[in-house]
């Protein structure tokens, strides 16, 4: 990611699913969103589906520089 330290937007992003940074990290190398989905409720399923169904806003993500912008970018 540009600029943006891998490791602090897993912090910022397993406090925000209530979950720890390293489980977060071992759900994600391993491909396995269906265990990141059962943390979250309905209504955030729904939007990660439509985060992860948009390649513009993806291109966006991909670019952020820091966890505060990538929560503007997804509207938190």
């Amino acid at each position: 990611m540009n600029g943006m330290s891998y490791d602090k937007l897993i912090e910022a992003a397993s406090k925000k699913l209530g979950t720890s940074p390293e489980q977060l990290r071992k759900t994600l190398e391993n491909g396995d969103m269906k265990a990141l989905s059962q943390s979250l409720s309905q209504s955030d399923k729904e939007k990660l589906r439509a985060i992860l169904a948009n390649k513009e806003l993806m291109q966006k993500l991909k670019s952020a520089s820091s966890p505060e912008d990538v929560m503007r970018i997804i509207g938190k």
